[in-house]
C-alpha cells in the first residue's frame, strides 16, 4: 500500500486518522516528535498549516523577514523580564489595596521587590499575597503594555 502524501490530505482526512497516524504524519513534516500531550486540535491545525504552505498559501519573503526580526528581539528580551517590566521605570511604586491591607512592590531594573526580598514578575508576588495562582499585572492594575510608569 503506497503512503498518502501529507499535501494531498483535507481536513476530513485528517479529521478522521487515527491519532497515531497523525502524530506520524506531525512528525515527518515538522522534523520533529510532537509532545506527548499535543491535542488531535493541534496536530490537524499545524498538518493543515503547512498544507497550505506547500500549496504556495505561505508566509511571503516581507512576513518572513519580520517574524525573524520578531524572533530575534524576543530571544535578546526574554531573560530581561516583559516589556511592560522594562517600560516601567526602575524605581516606580505599585501599590494594591486588598482585604483591607495595603501592599506595595518596587520596580527594579531587572526585577521586582517586596517586603525586601526579590521577585522576578509580579504573578510570583500576587501569588504569594493572595495564596492562589493571579495574573500579577492584573492584579496590580497595570494593563497597558505601552505604560511608561505606573499610575
Amino acid at each position: 500500500m503506497q503512503q498518502q502524501n501529507y499535501q494531498d490530505l483535507t481536513r476530513p482526512d485528517l479529521e478522521e486518522m487515527p491519532i497515531n497516524q497523525l502524530r506520524k504524519h506531525w512528525s515527518s513534516v515538522w522534523h520533529l516528535k510532537p509532545h506527548k500531550y499535543i491535542s488531535r486540535e493541534m496536530l490537524i491545525a499545524a498538518l493543515l498549516h503547512k498544507i497550505q504552505e506547500a500549496n504556495g498559501h505561505g508566509m511571503n519573503y516581507e512576513q518572513k523577514e519580520k517574524l525573524d526580526i520578531l524572533v530575534k528581539a524576543y530571544k535578546r528580551s526574554k531573560s530581561a523580564g516583559s516589556a511592560r517590566h522594562l517600560q516601567i521605570k526602575s524605581g516606580t511604586q505599585l501599590i494594591k489595596e486588598w482585604k483591607g491591607k495595603r501592599y506595595t512592590v518596587i520596580v527594579k531594573h531587572s526585577f521586582f521587590e517586596y517586603e525586601g526580598k526579590k521577585y522576578s514578575s509580579l504573578s510570583a508576588i500576587a501569588s504569594h499575597i493572595t495564596g492562589t495562582r493571579w495574573n500579577g499585572w492584573t492584579f496590580f492594575g497595570v494593563k497597558n503594555p505601552r505604560m511608561k510608569e505606573a499610575t
